[in-house]
This record gives C-alpha cells, sequence and structure tokens, in this order.
C-alpha cells in the first residue's frame, strides 16, 4: 500500500513549477489530487500527467483565484462533495510581485503581494480547516521563502509576505494541534524554473546588470552550489503529509542548498 493511498490532497498553484511537481509526488504515493488554480489550460496538463501514474477517479481540477473569495469557497465546496473531506492542503500558490525598492512601490502593488500571498492562504485555511477539525486529522504545509528569513535588496513586499505566512503558520500550529491537525512550512531558496527566471531578469533591470551575472551572483551565495530542483521541495511535501512527520508541527523546513541555516 502506498504511503498516502487513500488521502485527499488540495494543492494551488497546480498547473506548473514546484506545484505540479508535488502534485506529481503525491499522486505517485496514491493520493487522490484537487489541482487548484488560474491556469486551467496548465491545470489540465497537470491532470493529464497524474492519470499517467495513478487508475481509478481522475483529479478533480478546480478554478481558484487567491484574490476571489467566492472561487475559494466554491472550490472547497465542491472538494468536500465530491470526496468529503479533505486531508492534506498545500499553500503553494503565489505572485513574486514587482523587484523595487520599497519607497518605489505603489499602494496596489503592496496590496497585491500580501493578498496573494497572505490573505489568500487566510482565507483558504478558513474554509478547510472546519473539515478537519471534525475529522480530527490532516495536515496543512505553507510553501514559503527563503527571503522571509534572509531578505533580498527590492523584494520589501515578497519578503514581508513569506515572513507573515511562517507567524500564521506556527500560531496555526499551536491551535490546531489539539484537533489532531499539523500545520508546517518550506521554506525554499532559489528553486530553478520560469519563475526564478523571472525574478532574476526583473533585478537584473533594477541593478541594471544581466541575468547571467544575476544568477552567478546568486550561485555563489549557495554553499551546494546548485539551485534547487520542483522535486526537492515536493520531497519535503511528502514527509509532512505523511505519517513520517507524525510528531512534528510548527516547523519551518529549509530547502535551500544550504543557504539559509536558521
Amino acid at each position: 500500500m502506498k504511503e498516502l493511498e487513500n488521502k485527499i490532497a488540495l494543492v494551488t498553484g497546480a498547473g506548473r513549477g514546484i506545484g505540479r511537481a508535488i502534485t506529481l509526488a503525491l499522486a505517485n504515493e496514491g493520493a487522490q489530487l484537487i489541482l487548484a488554480g488560474r491556469d486551467m489550460r496548465a491545470l489540465n496538463e497537470t491532470a493529464g500527467l497524474i492519470a499517467e501514474l495513478q487508475t481509478g477517479l481522475p483529479p478533480l481540477v478546480c478554478y481558484l483565484d487567491l484574490l476571489d473569495l467566492t472561487t475559494i469557497q466554491s472550490s472547497v465546496q465542491l472538494s468536500l462533495q465530491s470526496f468529503g473531506r479533505i486531508d492534506i492542503l498545500v499553500h503553494n500558490s503565489g505572485i513574486t510581485g514587482k523587484s523595487a525598492p520599497l519607497w518605489e512601490l505603489d499602494e496596489a502593488e503592496w496590496d497585491e503581494g500580501i493578498d496573494t500571498n497572505l490573505k489568500g492562504p487566510f482565507l483558504l485555511s478558513k474554509a478547510v480547516i472546519p473539515s478537519m477539525i471534525s475529522h480530527k486529522s490532516g495536515s496543512i504545509v505553507f510553501i514559503g521563502s527563503i527571503t522571509g528569513k534572509r531578505p533580498l535588496i527590492n523584494r520589501s513586499v515578497y519578503a514581508a509576505s513569506k515572513l507573515g505566512m511562517v507567524g500564521m503558520m506556527r500560531t496555526l500550529a499551536l491551535e490546531l494541534a489539539m484537533h489532531g491537525v499539523k500545520v508546517n512550512l518550506i521554506s525554499p531558496g532559489f528553486v530553478a524554473g520560469p519563475r526564478l527566471d523571472g525574478v532574476i531578469a526583473n533585478v537584473a533591470t533594477v541593478e541594471k546588470s544581466t541575468p547571467e551575472e544575476v544568477a552567478a551572483q546568486w550561485l555563489e551565495m549557495v554553499p551546494m552550489g546548485r539551485f534547487v530542483s520542483p522535486e526537492d521541495i515536493a520531497q519535503g511535501v511528502l514527509f509532512f503529509a505523511s505519517s513520517r512527520s507524525a510528531s512534528t508541527t510548527g516547523e519551518d523546513l529549509n530547502i535551500s542548498g544550504g543557504l539559509v541555516m536558521y
């Protein structure tokens, strides 16, 4: 029997990158997937990949916009109607936001980063948690960032949102422990892929450098000398989602190649 057989997992931002890697890892261990996000084409592509790994019920694909409470509530309602419960909730969706000094950000840019990366997970957690409490079990995993611990120049709103996520996670861990629900967070380092490429390009523009120069500078900061892979993050999620972490809650796990060790 696979480790997550008969477990129901909802993953936001499941269409590509880290989110896709997480869903494939969970599916490979037998979990029934709920794929949530805004890019329906990408979500359906992920669903096709999962179908190649599993037989039985296909993944449930839900349109979910973290800035739209109606879509959050409808996705959770559909999930509970379809499967009766949600055992695993992975908060993966987020935006990198604008790379600029704080004093050059306008209010709308600040609000978008905080609302997407922090308020959205709050609203989704609020919608899912009552079901977990009623079943006296569950695992919530936040995907944060080492930027919340080791700030990067021109990344103030992103750093604020990810550090705020740590505070929310730890408080939830205390509040839910008595109900049998684990709450943990992963702080990825520089994760290879299109999103990192975009951030590097933005930073290069602000610093009047080239993406290649910025990438080389960032690699020099990583003791292991390589960027993290999406699959590395997925392995951390498997640990928190499974019984292997039965006594682990309120933890912030760095997966950063040694870039951050606290």
